[in-house]
């Protein structure tokens, strides 16, 4: 399979978008993943951030993110959306 071909998408409201499925899978990405998006030569550069990990351990390390750099109620409303978006996944 040749992920790397050109496809042509849609934003949704709010500059939100889809990466098809093809795609996703041939990075070895699931359904739910972080991507690193940054300008480089006037285009915009979406990189994943972690290749091929599965659901659970992708769960687990997100769990385990020091948070101290964050303030405590945004620590904890983050903390809860996460585990919330998790246990409908099980």
């Amino acid at each position: 399979m040749d992920y790397t071909k050109q496809k042509y998408i849609k934003s949704f409201s709010k500059g939100q978008i889809t990466i098809p499925k093809e795609m996703r899978d041939g990075f070895g990405l699931g359904d739910v993943f972080w991507l690193k998006l940054y300008v480089e030569n006037e285009k915009i550069v979406a990189e994943p951030v972690e290749k091929g990990s599965n659901s659970a351990e992708y769960q687990k390390k997100l769990l385990n993110i020091d948070g101290s750099w964050f303030d405590l109620e945004d620590y904890k409303k983050m903390r809860g959306d996460i585990e919330r978006r998790f246990s409908k996944n099980v």
